[in-house]
């Protein structure tokens, strides 16, 4: 028989749920808890057969902290215990998160992070969604952005960590983001401002002068939606 769990490791399993791959460090700064804390948290989850986790030899090596995902057991015991209601194909593209390439997990464990530094920047004068709470917005693009967020008196912006794509990836996006937008499929009152964090300043420039031929192109303008190219998540300015 499995461990019996407490409220707060039920919560901690909808907040890997919502994120979708976690590390100690980011759960102490998104629970507000010590690191030790987090560690240990995570750690009795997967000794308990909850959590799966990836720390080979290269993590090792690399420094690189663990990463911890909802195993079956986990996904189960959500989906029939607490009544966790979301579609059909979320919880079977869950299933195989412990084969995910490193890139993809390093990706969700930076868009973490991201999450945790803009509500240590603005608290509660934003809402932010990730991709789990994004699904079925209507009209939205696809992939679905890293985050969604929703300032209480300003404009919603999309934010898109970059990191480790190439280029061409990067612009195929940003042509997909001016593509949705002439869809007019979305749900907004205004189309949000879209955040491209790159930390590389050549990279920049090169996407900064991309955007500004794509939208003459396009014949659009500020006033329609933004495009901005900024070297950290912190310098958002929607606020």
């Amino acid at each position: 028989m499995h461990r019996q769990l407490n409220n707060k490791q039920i919560k901690n399993l909808k907040t890997i749920l919502k994120f979708r791959y976690i590390t100690a460090n980011n759960l102490a700064q998104y629970r507000g808890i010590t690191y030790n804390s987090a560690y240990s948290t995570l750690e009795i989850l997967h000794t308990n057969g909850y959590l799966g986790k990836i720390h080979n030899k290269s993590y090792r090596l690399m420094n690189k902290s663990a990463r911890y995902y909802l195993s079956l057991q986990a996904l189960a015991y959500l989906r029939k215990e607490t009544k966790v209601q979301i579609d059909d194909a979320i919880w079977n593209s869950r299933k195989s998160d412990g084969k995910k390439s490193t890139d993809f997990i390093d990706q969700q464990v930076a868009i973490h992070a991201a999450y945790n530094e803009l509500k240590a920047r603005y608290g509660d004068e934003i809402t932010i969604m990730t991709g789990l709470e994004q699904h079925g917005t209507e009209g939205i693009i696809k992939p679905l952005p890293g985050l969604l967020v929703e300032p209480k008196s300003a404009k919603h912006c999309f934010v898109e960590l970059t990191d480790g794509q190439h280029l061409f990836i990067v612009k195929k996006r940003i042509r997909k983001y001016i593509e949705n937008f002439e869809a007019e499929e979305w749900e907004w009152e205004e189309y949000p401002d879209v955040y491209i964090v790159r930390s590389s300043t050549s990279d920049r420039a090169r996407l900064r002068k991309y955007v500004e031929q794509q939208l003459d192109d396009g014949n659009l303008y500020e006033d329609d939606f933004s495009f901005h190219i900024v070297s950290q998540v912190g310098q958002t300015k929607h606020v």
